[in-house]
């Protein structure tokens, strides 16, 4: 959701960097549909269906939050000449917070993420001044810390599992935000920095497109399956306690399942990267639902809001969701092609903010 990518020209030439660009929008395009595809319905288990449908959870706000941290350093690249970039993100993150914040009212039962995204923008002011190797350290160090923080305040009690709402008490809405909400910061900060190291990388290298599928794709499958061994093992002992920092359920809050996770967003970026000059004239919608990721990210809520909530039957669900996912991905086409900028990206951006990051008087 940062402004690092050009406006789409379906008619020019296809550039490295546009392609790159591109690619990465319809990686987040897909991470818009796998959150629409759990959000909109309910997460169940049982049977081969619900199995499938239900891939993304877990796994799609994961790649979501990859590709803010990716897109955060694509933004710092884009903006080396400009001296002010804190009043830029400033703004941003205070239209995620209270936006997020008021956005949860409407929809009590679904979490909104963009609360998160606020608090984790203001931190890459500080973050972007970090080495490859101090920030790539530091998130490893959160990878540990980070769970082991939240499930202490879990053992005590303190756990809600759901984002806070604009009216709330400030340390209630703190305390959700960095510990006890359904992404505690201190635990999705590992995918964000994880993502601001990526976005420093050459993506556009076939070597390091080949690195991320293939150390993404064996970082998902081996902590998944690592995950499972413990769950087998431990039994209902990793449902609650220390030992439950052994597990990986999907938003379980511990380190196997945010290895699992971010490695399969890696895997997806890589994939996506790679094969994007091969599917390109017919995925180029996908990258332009991705463009527009914020404004059919908060549109979707208020379709969740006029249901009344998530639809309970999959023989309803299912339908309205691809429905859904079609009529975002044509307004997308249209949008772009006739007025490039997304209405709610446009507020984003905030244009009159372009001199004062550049250090104009």
């Amino acid at each position: 959701m940062t402004d690092a990518h050009t406006s789409a020209n379906p008619h020019g030439t296809l550039t490295h960097r546009a392609g790159r660009l591109e690619a990465i929008d319809a990686a987040r395009g897909l991470a818009l549909i796998g959150m629409m595809m759990i959000n909109l319905g309910t997460v169940r288990s049982e049977g081969w269906f619900n199995k499938l449908w239900t891939l993304p959870f877990g796994r799609a706000s994961i790649l979501f939050v990859v590709l803010a941290g990716l897109g955060m350093s694509l933004f710092f690249t884009s903006r080396r000449q400009h001296t002010r970039l804190w009043p830029v993100l400033t703004w941003r993150a205070m239209i995620f917070l209270f936006g997020g914040l008021s956005l949860q009212i409407l929809t009590p039962a679904v979490s909104v993420i963009l609360p998160t995204y606020g608090v984790l923008f203001l931190g890459a002011l500080l973050w972007r001044r970090l080495s490859d190797r101090a920030l790539a350290t530091f998130a490893l160090l959160m990878l540990v810390v980070g769970p082991v923080v939240v499930q202490g305040d879990q053992i005590a009690g303190e756990h809600k599992t759901r984002m806070p709402t604009l009216g709330e008490e400030p340390g209630t809405v703190i305390h959700s935000l960095f510990l006890s909400g359904a992404y505690p910061l201190l635990v999705w900060v590992v995918p964000f920095l994880a993502g601001m190291w990526l976005g420093r990388q050459d993506l556009r290298d076939r070597r390091v497109q080949r690195r991320l599928m293939l150390a993404g794709g064996a970082a998902g499958v081996l902590a998944f399956v690592a995950s499972q061994v413990s769950m087998v093992l431990l039994g209902t002992e990793g449902d609650s306690g220390w030992k439950q920092l052994l597990t990986g359920a999907a938003h379980g809050q511990m380190p196997l399942w945010l290895v699992s996770s971010i490695g399969s967003a890696a895997f997806v970026i890589g994939i996506t990267l790679w094969f994007w000059p091969q599917v390109r004239s017919w995925a180029l919608p996908l990258a332009y639902l991705g463009q527009l990721a914020f404004t059919f990210y908060v549109a979707h809520f208020f379709v969740i809001a006029a249901m009344g909530g998530r639809i309970e039957s999959r023989l309803v669900g299912v339908p309205v969701t691809i429905g859904l996912v079609l009529a975002f991905t044509a307004a997308a086409t249209l949008w772009v092609r006739h007025w490039g900028i997304g209405p709610l990206e446009r507020v984003l951006r905030a244009t009159w903010l372009t001199n004062t990051s550049r250090g104009d008087a």
